[in-house]
């Protein structure tokens, strides 16, 4: 895993598991802290991990390949069991969120 060493392990096991589940079903994943976009449309673990948690609140953003969003969950560090904080509300986001707790 390449989350920053700050980010607690909860959130770590939590938001690891919603990244593997959405790259499973083929989505594409977009990192925004919360000041610029730091990963835009990726589909690398490593590299998506290593972009979470570098402020204070990170926003994931999930796409089909074709382009079509998926939705959003926003994420609050420091919040442990609740760090997804809020998602788009759609069937596909909400079957995402599902069951990485």
């Amino acid at each position: 895993m390449a989350f920053p060493q700050h980010m607690d392990r909860t959130e770590q096991r939590i938001v690891g598991k919603l990244i593997r589940k959405a790259l499973a079903l083929g989505y594409l994943v977009s990192v925004y802290d919360g000041e610029e976009w730091a990963l835009v449309k990726a589909d690398d673990y490593k590299a998506i991990t290593a972009e979470v948690a570098a402020t204070d609140e990170t926003t994931l953003r999930f796409r089909l390949a074709s382009g079509e969003k998926v939705g959003s969950v926003w994420l609050v560090h420091g919040n442990e069991d609740d760090v997804i904080s809020d998602c788009s509300d759609n069937a596909a986001t909400l079957a995402l969120c599902e069951g990485v707790y």
